[in-house]
């Protein structure tokens, strides 16, 4: 979903009832609090914050959403729904299993390094409280799962060295990817992500590559 620049922009408009009205500012709601999670933080922005981003009134927030928790929630939410569809776009514009399963790990690197909701989601999994946590999807399993499909099917159609374990190599891959991003947002604000996944990729692909029958 392409979401409209937020921040500096005119006062947006107010839902006025319809379904469409309501989904857009419900989703203006969770773009500006994406922003305000990711440049403060959790325990330091307030649902003031979040309101004076939106333009509208803290009882039109309150429509929507019953608390500052409720929208965090809903920002990481938004993450764990985006990242099925980035993952099978990857996969199915692909006829190379191993070629698909390099170019995931790039995209999702683009979709930390730029995606306002994705960093704030990373930001927020590790400071909201247990209780908020307990409302979220288990992170990581979804990956490991889907990269263990694709390795399978590509093992299956000769892509992809039988000798590795599927299962194992997407925690592998799984684990080295999650690790680089925290990594490099440290140092370098996510600025040499791509670096690192260049180094990973040189290491593990010999290892994934079909074995030669020559």
């Amino acid at each position: 979903m392409v979401r409209s620049p937020v921040g500096a922009s005119p006062a947006p408009r107010r839902a006025r009832g319809r379904a469409g009205d309501s989904a857009a500012t419900r989703q203006l709601i969770i773009d500006v609090a994406a922003r305000e999670f990711g440049e403060r933080g959790y325990a330091a922005t307030s649902l003031s914050d979040i309101v004076a981003g939106t333009g509208m009134t803290k009882g039109a927030l309150y429509w929507h959403f019953e608390s500052k928790e409720s929208v965090a929630v809903a920002v990481v939410h938004q993450m764990f729904e985006t990242w099925p569809v980035l993952l099978r776009g990857v996969m199915d514009s692909h006829d190379d299993a191993l070629d698909a399963l390099v170019a995931v790990t790039y995209v999702a690197g683009r979709q930390f390094a730029t995606d306002p909701v994705t960093r704030a989601s990373k930001r927020l999994m590790a400071e909201l409280p247990p209780e908020a946590l307990a409302k979220l999807p288990q992170p990581y399993v979804g990956w490991q799962h889907a990269l263990s499909q694709l390795i399978t099917q590509g093992q299956e159609r000769g892509q992809i060295n039988p000798g590795a374990d599927p299962v194992g190599t997407a925690q592998v891959i799984v684990a080295s990817f999650f690790g680089m991003q925290q990594v490099s947002q440290e140092l370098s604000a996510r600025r040499d992500l791509e670096g690192r996944l260049d180094s990973f990729w040189a290491l593990v692909l010999p290892q994934l590559r079909p074995v030669s029958l020559s």
